[in-house]
């Protein structure tokens, strides 16, 4: 199978190129270019409420092919072109203002009335020499429009016009091409470069919406379990030197390479985070059974995961009393009472709650303080370089102290070096995890390298 359809997510190639190709006729659909044409042309004529954009489809009536402000409801539907000044406009060629709709001979009253314009300046829209349509600029009220707001809207005529052609123009070549394409038969050298070539016109045409195609499918292919797995990085009691606990790390392999957070971040902004977060939860699950049985699992997840009733339902199906959850200094927790309820629902099920990064900001000294958590981790900005830095030391031992007030236990994250180890374990910090206590690995090097780790951290205690 040429790789190009290759499906990346677990749809199937034409279902992804049919998402494409929708992504590409959005992006040259003439009518998204002609009601930003219209909505913009209402700040240009002082005294205009409203815009319409037609075309002539027959030799009979003018389509209203958008509309903008206070005739916006108008889209759809039609005029004749004789005996409306529209019309007039169109079959003349010229540019027309009507000052007062009930005086003016030359439009339809009852259509004026219908449409609540009292006055409205007429510009003939054109392809080559011909006419095509007409651009209207709008007012409910009378004598709107001054011979200032005509020169404009006649100076931009050109222009208009010009634009909404090649808007129509294009919208028939790129159906003309994504058909021939549509017509290639599938999982064939010539199917994959029409998906090459389809993708360059979505670049080409709106390069945002074709970004945030290719975002979701990456983000798609994670929520499918592919591209999406864990290391795990031991949390060891640092009197004892045995393990207390793994933390499950997200990696997702693929392109663009980036950190996790980036990743998730991602997803939030696209409206899928919490299912990218439970996915995340669901995969690391999968190894707990892999890990020796005395060690718990700890689980990052935001607020939104939190309070849903879908952790309840995963965890549920897990040994819940070697679980640890852990909720992050950077997530931000709109409805603390909310949150308090569902961490009571784990905390019933044998569900430990940890807050991370404690000491990075501000938003984990609130978790602690309102959601009475078991565990509280500090962060790698407070533990790096603790062992020279008076104000590091100062402030660990006030959480240390805080967090003995509160029955709750310290984990020192980001241990590198053996002058932080014995400092935090000389403020009394119970738990540590860190590059030089031992690295992130698999699930299953889990068990030996625990075996290995344990006897070095006694060996480095001893020391």
């Amino acid at each position: 199978m040429p790789k190009a359809l290759r499906s990346c997510n677990g749809r199937s190639a034409a279902s992804d190129r049919a998402a494409l190709q929708d992504a590409i006729r959005c992006a040259a659909d003439p009518v998204v270019l002609m009601q930003r044409v219209a909505d913009e042309a209402m700040t240009m004529a002082e005294g205009a409420e409203g815009v319409l954009v037609y075309f002539a489809h027959d030799s009979e009536q003018l389509f209203v092919e958008c509309a903008s402000g206070h005739v916006k409801e108008r889209t759809g539907s039609t005029i004749p072109i004789e005996g409306s000044l529209s019309g007039l406009a169109f079959l003349t060629g010229e540019t027309l203002r009507c000052d007062d709709a009930d005086s003016d001979g030359r439009v339809e009253r009852s259509l004026c009335h219908a449409f609540r314009i009292a006055s409205s300046l007429c510009v003939p829209l054109w392809r080559g020499d011909k006419a095509v349509g007409v651009f209207s600029v709008t007012s409910s009220q009378p004598h709107a429009f001054d011979d200032r707001a005509v020169a404009t809207i006649t100076g931009l005529a050109e222009f208009i016009s010009v634009v909404i052609a090649v808007a129509v123009e294009l919208k028939g070549v790129t159906d003309a091409l994504l058909t021939r394409a549509f017509r290639e038969p599938a999982m064939t050298e010539a199917a994959a470069d029409w998906e090459a070539e389809e993708r360059f016109m979505a670049n080409v045409l709106n390069p945002g919406a074709m970004n945030r195609f290719e975002a979701r499918s990456r983000i798609d292919r994670f929520l499918k379990g592919r591209g999406l797995s864990h290391v795990f990085q031991p949390v060891f009691d640092l009197t004892s030197g045995e393990c207390f606990a793994v933390e499950a790390l997200a990696r997702f392999a693929g392109r663009p390479r980036r950190t996790p957070d980036v990743w998730f971040a991602e997803a939030h902004e696209m409206g899928v985070g919490l299912e990218l977060e439970l996915a995340s939860v669901r995969a690391a699950l999968r190894h707990l059974p892999r890990l020796p049985g005395d060690v718990a699992l700890c689980l990052n997840a935001g607020p939104s995961v939190m309070v849903s009733d879908e952790l309840r339902q995963i965890l549920a199906l897990s040994e819940t009393r070697r679980l640890v959850m852990e909720l992050t200094e950077e997530s931000k927790v709109d409805d603390y009472p909310v949150m308090s309820t569902a961490l009571g629902h784990l905390g019933r099920m044998g569900v430990r709650l940890a807050i991370d990064d404690t000491g990075a900001g501000f938003a984990s000294l609130a978790h602690i303080l309102k959601l009475a958590p078991e565990l509280i981790k500090l962060d790698r900005e407070l533990t790096s370089g603790i062992d020279h830095d008076p104000v590091r030391i100062a402030l660990a031992t006030a959480l240390v102290s805080f967090a003995s007030g509160l029955g709750a236990e310290i984990i020192a994250e980001g241990i590198e070096t053996p002058a932080e180890l014995e400092v935090l374990r000389g403020l009394g910090i119970r738990y540590g995890q860190g590059y030089y206590l031992c690295r992130p690995t698999s699930a299953d090097e889990i068990p030996a390298r625990l075996s290995q780790e344990t006897m070095s951290l006694l060996d480095k205690r001893a020391s």
